[in-house]
């Protein structure tokens, strides 16, 4: 999975750079915006679990591996170029463990500064909560946050890659549980 989604990155920074070599900034971002409107994303993360549970004063945690995600996005970006910008998403994915498939819901803010029409960072705040599959659904949304880099192809499409943390707890049955969803995640992003 690891060589994919490296073979994935490389390719499309690859393609990305050589159509910035081929495209001058001017014809790109004539009016300074690097990408602004209405975004649709595909989301690609590959995330680590993280569960505390605490039930009579005993505790007891594990950590695995996600077998898999995969996930989608609505939101809004304003990246104007050397200047403070936004963007905000609501996100599903499908995050499969063992056999089980999950839903989760994500929203996001953040805050963003787009170098040139072609390079931007971003990070934020999110709210992810389970929608469905096992009793995760009964946890609540807590803060999480994410962070990345962006690299736009054109004005319309565009690839990020960054970090995510995601968090959910409450209590499911008398004990205590704590979730952290957190690693890679790559989107593809289309803004019209």
């Amino acid at each position: 999975m690891k060589n994919q989604v490296t073979a994935f990155l490389v390719t499309a920074l690859v393609a990305s750079m050589s159509f910035a070599q081929n495209t001058s900034t001017a014809k790109m971002s004539d009016d300074g915006i690097a990408s602004k409107g209405v975004r649709i994303s595909v989301l690609k993360p590959v995330l680590e679990a993280e569960i505390k549970a605490s039930y009579k004063g005993q505790s007891f945690g594990t950590k695995e591996k996600l077998d898999d995600a995969l996930g989608f996005s609505v939101g809004y970006a304003s990246l104007p170029v050397q200047e403070l910008g936004w963007t905000a998403n609501l996100a599903y994915m499908d995050v499969k463990n063992e056999g089980t498939s999950t839903g989760m819901m994500r929203a996001d803010g953040n805050l963003a500064y787009a170098f040139t029409s072609i390079l931007n960072v971003k990070g934020g705040l999110n709210l992810s909560k389970f929608t469905s599959g096992t009793n995760n659904e009964k946890l609540n949304p807590a803060i999480g946050f994410q962070g990345g880099l962006g690299v736009q192809v054109s004005k319309n499409f565009g690839l990020d890659i960054g970090y995510t943390q995601m968090n959910q707890s409450g209590s499911l049955d008398g004990v205590n549980v704590d979730i952290k969803e957190s690693g890679l995640e790559i989107g593809l992003n289309g803004t019209f």
